[in-house]
């Protein structure tokens, strides 16, 4: 009895102990890119294979900073034509799940190899036969599965260009259409991982994730006019049809005073986050550099002269300005992926605005308060004394006679 009382206890002592730990290890998965099937985290899972090991089992993530995977939303808005003119740097990190990690134990044999690699239909042919597969430069995406079982996780080193090559371009595209980042393609991405525990040559096990590359900018707004008004610029616009630009994000404003100077003190270093406004777009400065374009035409975020405003708006008024000086200015629509359409620069001049009264005081210099038009421009003489007495004469006897007849109609009564 004793010793059934004993085992009991450390059975709901181990029972809460790897309850806790579970829950504990959950919400530090919640909501990252990768492969799910625990339902901690989010993503899509390759063949399970013949092996201990299933899709559930491993976790592949991107970090732009290392240590800390990209949620789904901000993996979506990462992979953009900035991010690959600018090659940024970026890493798919892959991990055993902390609840899969005793099954290391089970693995009968560990003398293969493990490898990950871009492309879609990869998850069961040896990577020397991927066709519209491609692994990763330099052997960097491949690794000893006894090195990744011991240490449970694998990074690979690379960047957002790399990840952005379209290894299954739409059937039909001219062959002299870009390809690259300037592809102006949105396309799924697919990583997997592969895993040949037993040095067979045959993957038995793989895993894999999916990212959206979007390297597309929306097109630019139709029919801008720009408008002068007192210290300020009205700009309007056609709106974009969001039911074929489906992840049209909104619109801004870029200007500049004289075509070159900033309006608004913005930095250059943090895409305008010092600044009065905040750029909902991202540019890559070395592309920019290298197109030799500045300022609006350049999509330069600091000249942004707006918030980032609704994909329903037509509008906007850019105020404190100068009057009499030429101003540049254009609208641009953003997508979700932070992708900006190309500029169309126009121009216009602020313009003092005048009020009634300074125009009936000031429009003909000659003769001040001489304007013409308006009930109180009728007199167009001094009236004489005569005429002026003779006026409140006749008031006065109207007066006396509705007065007198008031008094009989009363006394009538």
């Amino acid at each position: 009895m004793m010793f059934r009382a004993w085992l009991r206890s450390q059975v709901v002592a181990a029972s809460v102990v790897g309850l806790l730990a579970l829950l504990s290890s959950s919400p530090a998965q919640a909501q990252l890119l990768g492969t799910g099937g625990t339902g901690t985290t989010t993503g899509t899972g390759g063949s399970t294979g013949s092996g201990v090991f299933s899709a559930s089992d491993f976790f592949i993530g991107v970090q732009q900073v290392p240590g800390a995977n990209l949620t789904i939303a901000d993996a979506g808005r990462f992979f953009n034509k900035a991010h690959c003119d600018c090659t940024t740097p970026v890493q798919i990190f892959v991990a055993l799940q902390p609840t899969s990690v005793s099954k290391r134990l089970m693995i009968p044999a560990t003398n293969g190899s493990m490898a990950v690699v871009l492309g879609t239909n990869c998850n069961d042919i040896l990577v020397s036969e991927l066709g519209s597969c491609t692994g990763f430069p330099n052997g960097t995406g491949s690794e000893h599965v006894t090195t990744f079982l011991n240490d449970t996780s694998f990074t690979i080193k690379t960047d957002a260009r790399f990840l952005s090559t379209d290894l299954n371009p739409t059937p039909g595209v001219d062959a002299s259409a870009p390809s690259g980042c300037d592809s102006n393609q949105v396309f799924p991405q697919t990583v997997t991982a592969l895993f040949d525990f037993d040095g067979d040559g045959t993957f038995e096990t793989s895993a894999s994730t999916s990212l959206n590359i979007d390297l597309s900018p929306p097109p630019a707004p139709a029919g801008v006019t720009i408008q002068g008004g007192d210290e300020a610029l009205s700009i309007n616009w056609q709106p974009i049809d969001t039911s074929v630009i489906n992840d049209l994000l909104g619109y801004q404003i870029l200007c500049s005073r004289a075509d070159q100077y900033q309006v608004f003190k913005e930095s250059g270093t943090d895409g305008g986050a010092n600044g009065p406004f905040n750029s909902g777009f991202l540019t890559c400065p070395q592309t920019q550099a290298a197109s030799g374009l500045t300022g609006v035409e350049g999509l330069d975020p600091t000249f942004v002269c707006s918030p980032l405003l609704s994909a329903e708006s037509t509008s906007y008024r850019v105020k404190i300005l100068q009057n009499d000086i030429t101003y540049a200015a254009a609208v641009v629509a953003v997508d979700n992926s932070g992708n900006a359409s190309a500029p169309i620069v126009g121009y216009g001049s602020p313009i003092k605005t005048l009020s009634f009264y300074e125009v009936y005081r000031n429009e003909n210099p000659q003769d001040a308060g001489g304007a013409s038009g308006g009930f109180c421009a009728l007199a167009t003489a001094r009236p004489r004394l005569a005429s002026t007495l003779g006026g409140l004469l006749v008031f006065g006897v109207v007066g006396i006679g509705l007065h007198v007849a008031r008094r009989r109609r009363r006394g009538r009564r």
